[in-house]
């Protein structure tokens, strides 16, 4: 009922704006609203009985008698039916539509969210009095009350109506069979949606069909309704299976979609859960002080979940490696790598790491990491890349399904099917009160099927030689976690330590070479301070850090780690995206009991 209204409201909104652009004149000549009419009367005569099955049935006759305008404004009206009552379909039909001499009358019916509109008349302009007879017939219009009682509660004029009504007058006609129920217990009430003012109901008088009830009114406003309540004993009509409560088509279907949910997210923690499981070799981590030469931080990378600045890592491990030197280049955040002649690349990845981020170079041998560059950022991407399927090739990862995973998708997906099925064999049965669970049923298995893609997917995992590996790295975690008192204690208790002459570890030269995979631990800052006590105390810099122009330039290890950070924003393009929001708040109306509807012009 709204929906007409607003579009209504919008029409009329467009002619007034066209309307402005034309000369006064001409505006005066064609200014008409179709819903600027009244009704000189409003009889309408209700006959509600039972059928075989015992359940309500209602036959309505309404005669309106329309005044209309001396001019050509209206074709006909416009009258909206109920086509459901709490949350059982009405199976409102329309039987015929006449004039006052029993004619017909030309109509077409349109049904819009909940409502038939019967829209009278053809291109014709009708004016003045014009009368209009609109029979149709209902069923399930009595309900079972929650008072304990059975209830015929209806709007016998709409309350979403532009039309004013000048007299207004119904009669209820109760059949035989069901005025034996009759409890004798009559109401009515008038005014706008929400009044409880009442007003008079006339019966139950004798009738050769029954028994009748009255009630009428003089002039009302638009949208000024009526609305009667009668009361049978509890029992006497027979409820439509919709409106009975049905907890395996109303309810069944959201808890059947909570569990696939909860199956969805376990098959997700699943994956996890197996790729964790993939990582564990021995379960034994013992604290390593170095890294073997084939295991450079762009393959290690591929093998610890959460190494994020590979590319950092990797630019470091060359310059401690002596293949490269990082200078200072235009800007604090943008250093300059400088490739260093007689360089040794421990691993075939270094190598590959040292042509991407030395190509187009030439014989200089000098780049600046750019500050935004999409080149380079797919370049550091392909690098990285290449890492990931180096971890591959040499047997330390694979694809694998989490058969748990699986298992759990497939039990989520037939039960999200199960539930889909039972809401729409609710709703196809005529149950309104299963449409909420029709939504929540579609809704979930529509993310189950998206999460099913994520569980029944092959995942990369370790292989039994890659997990050692790890393992060997979380050891390597391990030492730089420690205390300084620690790792000396550590250095000192292995035999293959570089050691000065005096018989003391090379602690620098061991350090520099783990600072690469600080960086992939996440654990840079630390690190750089343990590096620059060590340097102080050597009364030295970095060999691999600094400007060859520029004597004394030493910028601090923690400087350094801040600036190479930016270097991990290039290892894929950047690519923009935007999303939009959207929402509207209002008002809106409701009714009374049933029946009500519409009432307009065309």
């Amino acid at each position: 009922m709204a929906a007409p209204r607003i579009l209504r409201a919008l029409t009329t909104a467009f002619v007034a704006f066209g309307l402005l652009c034309l000369p006064a004149t001409a505006a005066s000549a064609n200014s008409t609203d179709v819903d600027d009419f009244s009704y000189a009367s409003w009889d309408a005569h209700y006959r509600v009985g039972l059928d075989d099955a015992g359940r309500a049935t209602m036959t309505v006759t309404e005669e309106l008698v329309a005044r209309f305008p001396d001019a050509d404004q209206n074709r006909g009206i416009v009258r909206g039916l109920a086509t459901s009552y709490e949350g059982a379909g009405l199976d409102t039909r329309i039987l015929s539509v006449t004039d006052g001499e029993g004619e017909p009358v030309p109509y077409e019916t349109e049904t819009d969210d909940g409502v038939l509109y019967v829209m009278t008349g053809d291109d014709s302009y009708v004016r003045g009095l014009t009368t209009y007879v609109i029979e149709y017939e209902m069923r399930d219009v009595v309900l079972a009350a929650e008072s304990g009682v059975d209830e015929f509660y209806w709007d016998l004029l709409p309350l979403d109506s532009t039309q004013a009504v000048e007299r207004f007058d119904a009669t209820i006609t109760v059949d035989d069979a069901l005025a034996t129920a009759l409890t004798g217990a009559t109401s009515c009430y008038q005014g706008f949606s929400g009044d409880d003012a009442s007003c008079a109901v006339e019966g139950p008088t004798d009738s050769a069909d029954g028994v009748e009830f009255r009630v009428g009114s003089a002039e009302r406003a638009a949208g000024d309704g009526m609305t009667v309540a009668i009361g049978f004993d509890a029992g006497t009509v027979v409820q439509p299976p919709a409106r009975l409560p049905n907890p395996v088509t109303d309810v069944g279907p959201m808890l059947a979609t909570a569990g696939t949910l909860g199956l969805a997210i376990a098959s997700w923690v699943a994956v996890g859960t197996f790729a964790k499981r993939r990582r564990t070799a021995s379960g034994i981590v013992v604290a390593q002080y170095d890294v073997p030469d084939d295991l450079p931080p762009l393959l290690a990378g591929a093998l610890l979940p959460r190494a994020t600045a590979v590319i950092p890592a990797q630019i470091v491990h060359l310059a401690v490696r002596g293949m490269l030197r990082i200078e200072e280049g235009p800007a604090p955040e943008r250093p300059r790598l400088r490739r260093l002649s007689g360089g040794r690349a421990p691993d075939a990845l270094d190598g590959e790491a040292m042509d991407a981020l030395f190509l187009g170079t030439g014989d200089t041998g000098v780049v600046d990491i750019p500050d935004a560059s999409e080149t380079f950022a797919a370049r550091m991407g392909v690098l990285k890349k290449l890492g990931e399927k180096q971890a591959a090739a040499r047997g330390f990862t694979e694809r694998r399904r989490a058969p748990v995973a699986v298992a759990l998708g497939w039990i989520a997906i037939a039960l999200a099917v199960a539930a889909l099925a039972v809401a729409i064999w609710g709703v196809a049965s005529g149950r309104l009160s299963a449409i909420p669970a029709l939504l929540v049923a579609a809704f979930g298995a529509f993310l189950v099927l998206a999460a099913s893609l994520y569980a029944f997917a092959r995942h990369t995992v370790l292989t039994p030689e890659g997990a050692r590996h790890h393992e060997y790295l979380q050891g390597v975690e391990e030492f730089i976690r420690v205390a300084e008192e620690d790792r000396l204690r550590m250095l000192q208790s292995y035999s293959g330590a570089e050691r000065r002459p005096d018989g003391s570890a090379n602690v620098v030269h061991v350090y520099e070479l783990l600072l690469p995979y600080a960086i992939l631990f996440g654990r840079e800052d630390e690190w750089a301070r343990v590096l620059e006590t060590a340097y102080a105390f050597e009364q030295h810099g970095p060999a691999w850090i600094g400007d060859g122009r520029t004597p004394g330039f030493r910028p601090t290890l923690a400087a350094f780690a801040l600036s190479t950070s930016s270097a991990s924003t290039y290892t894929s393009p950047s690519t923009g995206t935007s999303s939009s929001f959207g929402g509207s708040t209002g008002g809106g109306f409701s009714g009374g009991g049933g029946g009500g509807g519409f009432s307009g012009g065309r």
